[in-house]
Formats: C-alpha cells, sequence, structure tokens
C-alpha cells in the first residue's frame, strides 16, 4: 500500500509540474502551423471533451502566429498557431468573442490564464475586455469589467484566480466568456493562445488522475 501511495504521489507531481496554478484541467494551444489549426484541446483531464469557439469580427479562419508556452503539466507548446482577429470591434460592434465550455465535476479552486497581444497604441489594438461566466441555463455573470490590455504589439500573460466563485466547482457544464473587447479607434489586430484551465481535484478525481498517470509512466 505504501509503494502505491507513493507511485501516486509521484504520479501526480508530474501532472502537476512545476507550477503555481495548479493541476491542469484543459488547455489549448491552437495547433502547430495554419494547415493544422485547431479548436480542440492540446490535453483535458475533465469529464467529456471541453470546447471552445471564437467569433464575430473580422477573425483569421486559420489563425495566427502564436507563442511558446509550457503549461501547468509541464507540457511544452511550441510557437504554433493562436486566435486572431484583424479588427475585433468590425466598426465599433465590439463583439468579437471567446466561449470557453468545460465539466468540472470533481474539481474546485480553479484558474484561467492565456497569452495575448494587442496592436500598439498607434496601431490602434483593444485595450480592455470583458470575462463572465455561466453554470448550466443560468444567466451569464460578470467577472471582470473593462480590465486593462496591455497595447504594445508585444505578448503578455493574463491569469485570474477563479477560487472564489465556489458556484462552479463540480458543475456539468460552465461557461466562460471573453467579451466586448473595447477598441474605441476601431482598427487594429488582436492575438491571444495558451488558455489552460487549472484546478484542485477532489479526492476522487486525485485517484483517477494518479492512476492515469502511473498507467501513462507504465507505458512510456
Amino acid at each position: 500500500m505504501k509503494r502505491v501511495l507513493v507511485s501516486l504521489v509521484v504520479a501526480l507531481t508530474c501532472l502537476a509540474g512545476s507550477n503555481s496554478y495548479g493541476i491542469l484541467m484543459s488547455v489549448w494551444d491552437f495547433g502547430p502551423d495554419q494547415a493544422n489549426f485547431t479548436l480542440v484541446p492540446q490535453f483535458e483531464n475533465v469529464s467529456g471533451i471541453p470546447t471552445l469557439v471564437f467569433g464575430g469580427a473580422d477573425f483569421d479562419i486559420n489563425g495566427g502566429n502564436g507563442t511558446a508556452f509550457t503549461d501547468a503539466a509541464g507540457n511544452s507548446h511550441i510557437a504554433g498557431q493562436c486566435l486572431h482577429w484583424n479588427d475585433v470591434s468590425k466598426s465599433g460592434g465590439n463583439n468579437a468573442y471567446i466561449i470557453l465550455t468545460i465539466d468540472t465535476t470533481g474539481w474546485q479552486d480553479m484558474s484561467i490564464r492565456w497569452d495575448y497581444k494587442s496592436k500598439d497604441a498607434t496601431k490602434k489594438g483593444p485595450d480592455s475586455f470583458d470575462l463572465d461566466y455561466v453554470v448550466g441555463n443560468g444567466s451569464w455573470v460578470n467577472i471582470l469589467n473593462n480590465y486593462g490590455i496591455i497595447r504594445d504589439g508585444a505578448w503578455h500573460e493574463f491569469s485570474y484566480d477563479l477560487s472564489s466563485i465556489t458556484g462552479i466547482d463540480n458543475q456539468s457544464s460552465v461557461q466562460f466568456r471573453i467579451n466586448d473587447f473595447n477598441q474605441n479607434d476601431l482598427n487594429g489586430d488582436y492575438w491571444q493562445d495558451n488558455i489552460q484551465m487549472t484546478g484542485t481535484p477532489e479526492p476522487a478525481t486525485l485517484l483517477l488522475l494518479g492512476l492515469g498517470a502511473m498507467l501513462m509512466r507504465r507505458k512510456s
């Protein structure tokens, strides 16, 4: 029994990697190149398969050039594709959006993070966004309103601790919406890459994750 417990600890340490976020729930890097642009998550450790959709405004159907990233489990992601809008406001509409849907059954104390890049002020990239969530068929609830975007043409990281929002814990369907990109200048580009959800698994989920990680280690 002691050997099994030690093995589980080692396996879960591998799942968590060396990070300050928690254990990886899901991550999107949007594929290695334009021909393989994808909205399917590269890794996921939750029930079902999380989904991500985006649209509105003037977006690139095959994405744009992304940035490299090492996720919460220690997996390396090359600077492949990312989400890209040529004009998030589309003549003032502010209708660009990203919606992430995930099953949080067995999870709590979640966090979300991503990388982003906005054109500099002279080239008029967006300067803020909203972050909302909804549980099941409920109503959208605002988390962040007009949160500032650094617009200097360089990649930056955004992260947010969701642990205080206990209503999203252990739910069969939770959606997060990133939208209302404020672009008063009405022109410019915006890129978003490496969207990651992490959390703390409840004991039963922790056991399943540990056993899964052990099996993966034995196969490799």
